[in-house]
C-alpha cells in the first residue's frame, strides 16, 4: 500500500505544482479580498457562506497534499491536532503492486465538505480555533485554509489489520502511545484560499477568523486548485426578492482526481473483536425538491470494514452488509407541511449496525451513524386559470384577452393552456374563420391571448375561453453526486 499511495503522490505533486495562485488585477490597484482577483473573491465569499451548512459533517480527515503520511502509521491525539509516530499500528490488507491503478468513480461524489483548515487538520466553521494554535510549531505561524473538498468514490477501499506493535491487555488494546492510525487515502479535489497567520492574531471562530482575513486589504490570500475540483451553486445562495427560504446546495465535480487526504481510525478498529464504525456516505443526505406527500428515496453507500457481516437498520429498513465489503442503503422521506412556495426542512435520523450473528462477542456491541437530511418542500403545483370573455359584438376588443401571467416564488412553469374554447358561435370554434387562441411560455409565466374578425356593417363575433397555467414546485436547488444516488 505504501508503493501505491507512492504512486497516486506523483500525480498529485504534478497537479499541485500546476496549481496557480490568482495575483490582484494590477500592480498599483488597491489590495481587497485578501488580494484576489474578482472572480477568485466571488468564489470564496461563496464558501464563506455555504460553510456553515457543513457544521454537522464529520471530518476525521488529515489533509496531505504531499502524500507524506503511509496508510496504517501510528497517530497520537494531542489537544487539537495529530502527532505521526514512527510505529506501524495497522496494514493494509491485500497491498496492490506499485503500478496497480486506482478503481475510482469519478462521477460519484462520497465526502464534499466546506470548511476551515489548520494546517493539516479540518475544521467546521463554527469551531474555537484558538486551541489549534498552542505554540512551537512552524515558528509560531501556521496555514489556514478556508477549503471545499470532494471525495470520489473509491471501487476498491482498503481495509486494515493490526501490526505486532498492537499489544492485547484484557479487553482492549494499545499501539504504544497512538491513540489512531492513518487510514485509507482518499482520492479528490480540492479548492483552497489560503493564508498564513500567527498564534497572536487567532482568537476567534473558524468562519469569522477566515472572513475577516479574506475582507482585510492588507491581508495575502492565494486561491489553489487540485484535482479539477469545480464547485457549483457559489454565486446562488437563493433569492431573498423572491421569499425563497431555502438556500441551494452546493455542487461538487472532480474531474482529475488525486489524494488529498487520509482517513483517520481508531487503534481499537484492528484490535481482536473489535467493532470499527462502517464509512457513510454522503455525509448529508440530500433529498432536493420534493412535494408534500411525495416519497423521495436516496441511497447511502456503507462500506463495512468489519471482518464480519452486519445488519444494517434505519426507520423500518434492514440491509446485511458483507464482512469487508460495500452495499447501498435506502433512506426515504415523504415531507409534510402547509406553506406556500418553498419549505426547507431538516430532519436527524440514525442508521444502527450490529453484526448479523446475534450475540457477537465484538466491541462495542453496535455502532450508530447520525444521519442529517435536508429537503426543499411545499405544495407540488399551484395552478391559476380564469375564465377570458370579450362579449358578443360587431367588433370585439381581442387586445383585452391579454393575459401576461408570472408563476409565484419558488415555482417553474409546468404548463400553458386553454380549455372551454367558444368563438364567434361557428363550426371549429376558435380554430377557423380567422380566430386563433394562444397559450405560450414566456419566460416563467404564460402569455395569452384571442385574436378574430370584425364585422363592418352587422353580425356578431365573440372569443371565450379559460386560460389555464400550470406551475410546478422548483426550488432551483442541484443535488450532489449524480443519478445514482437516487432510488427511483
Amino acid at each position: 500500500m505504501t508503493l501505491r499511495v507512492g504512486s497516486r503522490a506523483l500525480a498529485f505533486a504534478f497537479v499541485a505544482a500546476c496549481a496557480g495562485t490568482l495575483k490582484p488585477p494590477g500592480a498599483n490597484a488597491p489590495r481587497a479580498c485578501g488580494g484576489l482577483e474578482s472572480a477568485a473573491c466571488g468564489r470564496a465569499e461563496g464558501l464563506l457562506a455555504a460553510a456553515s451548512a457543513f457544521s454537522t459533517v464529520r471530518h476525521e480527515y488529515i489533509l496531505d497534499p504531499t502524500s507524506s503520511f503511509a496508510p496504517g502509521r501510528g497517530l497520537e491525539q494531542s489537544g487539537a491536532s495529530w502527532t505521526a509516530l514512527p510505529i506501524a499500528c495497522a496494514r493494509p490488507q491485500g497491498s496492490p503492486s506499485a503500478s496497480a491503478a486506482p478503481r475510482l468513480d469519478a462521477q460519484v461524489i462520497d465526502f464534499g465538505f466546506v470548511g476551515v483548515s489548520i494546517d493539516s487538520v479540518l475544521v467546521s466553521a463554527d469551531a474555537d480555533i484558538s486551541a489549534y494554535f498552542s505554540g512551537g510549531a512552524g515558528g509560531g505561524t501556521h496555514r489556514v485554509r478556508l477549503v471545499a473538498i470532494a471525495f470520489v468514490r473509491d471501487l476498491d477501499p482498503q481495509f486494515f489489520e493490526a501490526t505486532d506493535e498492537v499489544s492485547l491487555s484484557g479487553q482492549a488494546c494499545a499501539c504504544r502511545s497512538a491513540t489512531h492510525f492513518v487510514g485509507a487515502v482518499k482520492m479528490g479535489g480540492m479548492l483552497a484560499y489560503e493564508t498564513t497567520v500567527s498564534e497572536g492574531e487567532v482568537h476567534a471562530k473558524a468562519l469569522d477568523f477566515v472572513k475577516a482575513k479574506i475582507a482585510a486589504r492588507t491581508a495575502s490570500v492565494t486561491e489553489t486548485r487540485v484535482g479539477g475540483l469545480e464547485v457549483t451553486g457559489l454565486d446562488e445562495p437563493g433569492d431573498p426578492a423572491s421569499g425563497s427560504g431555502a438556500r441551494k446546495p452546493l455542487s461538487f465535480r472532480v474531474s482529475q482526481p488525486v489524494p488529498i487526504a487520509y482517513a483517520v481510525y481508531p487503534v481499537a478498529d484492528v484490535c481482536k473483536l473489535g467493532f470499527p464504525a462502517p464509512d457513510v456516505s454522503p455525509a448529508l443526505v440530500d433529498f432536493g425538491d420534493t412535494p408534500y406527500g411525495h416519497e423521495s428515496t436516496r441511497l447511502l453507500h456503507v462500506v463495512n470494514r468489519a471482518p464480519f457481516e452486519l445488519r444494517a437498520t434505519v426507520g423500518a429498513r434492514v440491509v446485511d452488509v458483507g464482512a469487508r465489503a460495500s452495499a447501498d442503503v435506502p433512506v426515504s422521506w415523504a415531507p409534510q407541511g402547509d406553506v406556500d412556495g418553498c419549505d426547507p426542512q431538516q430532519r436527524d435520523e440514525t442508521l444502527v449496525f450490529a453484526p448479523k450473528q446475534a450475540g457477537a462477542p465484538v466491541t462495542p456491541g453496535q455502532q450508530s451513524v447520525r444521519l442529517v437530511e435536508t429537503v426543499r418542500s411545499g405544495k407540488a403545483r399551484i395552478t391559476r386559470m380564469e375564465r377570458v370573455d370579450t362579449g358578443e359584438r360587431r367588433s370585439p376588443d381581442y387586445a383585452a384577452t391579454a393575459r401576461d401571467w408570472t408563476c409565484p416564488p419558488d415555482y417553474a412553469v409546468a404548463g400553458c393552456r386553454t380549455q372551454s374554447e367558444a368563438c364567434g358561435g361557428v363550426v371549429g370554434g376558435c380554430s377557423s374563420q380567422s380566430y386563433s387562441v394562444s397559450a405560450d411560455v414566456r419566460g416563467n409565466g404564460c402569455h395569452f391571448g384571442c385574436k378574430g374578425p370584425s364585422s363592418l356593417l352587422f353580425g356578431s363575433n365573440f372569443c371565450r375561453f379559460d386560460a389555464v397555467m400550470d406551475c410546478k414546485l422548483s426550488c432551483g436547488a442541484a443535488t450532489p453526486g449524480r443519478a445514482s444516488t437516487r432510488a427511483e
